[in-house]
């Protein structure tokens, strides 16, 4: 899905939960997160985000759209509702009738990515290192730890971000 499909959608779920006198708030991540707020990235293949405000209503919502318009039913899913250790600083990023979409600091995207670890998260972290002016490992692991408890950290995250910093990456 490309930016003004996933804005469309995302207006979309908005009109059903307005319908429903309710206003949803979501908090866009993962690579709707490069796609949407960043611009740094063409499409992704799902929306990522924790529904912080009427889950249930947005989840109906997310379904009716993606009946609509033959989307995947994990089109908007939040699966990543399980990985947010710490309440990131969030802003308004765009707002339809019935649904509210806020953005956390590209930190925080930077921090989840590394601890995902995939293979693929290795280009949006190198693109996000860029954005935030990350100039060592030291500096982009601090921002890791402020984002995800210090006991979940594993050698893998730390090998990860340090490869970020590495002579062929540069």
């Amino acid at each position: 899905m490309h930016h003004d499909e996933i804005e469309g959608y995302l207006r979309e779920v908005g009109r059903h939960l307005h319908a429903e006198g309710l206003t949803g708030e979501i908090l866009i991540v993962g690579g709707a997160y490069m796609t949407l707020v960043l611009r740094k990235r063409d499409a992704t293949k799902d929306v990522d985000a924790y529904f912080a405000r009427h889950p249930e209503a947005i989840r109906r919502a997310a379904a009716r759209v993606a009946e609509d318009n033959g989307l995947p039913d994990d089109w908007l899913n939040d699966a990543v509702k399980g990985f947010l250790y710490v309440q990131p600083q969030n802003r308004p990023w765009m707002e339809f009738p019935g649904l509210r979409v806020y953005a956390p600091d590209p930190a925080y995207i930077f921090a989840m990515k590394a601890f995902a670890g995939r293979p693929a998260d290795v280009s949006d972290l190198l693109t996000l290192s860029a954005e935030l002016g990350f100039i060592s490992a030291e500096d982009a692991l601090a921002i890791v730890k402020r984002y995800v408890p210090e006991r979940l950290l594993t050698p893998r995250v730390q090998y990860l971000v340090e490869d970020l910093f590495a002579d062929e990456h540069n």
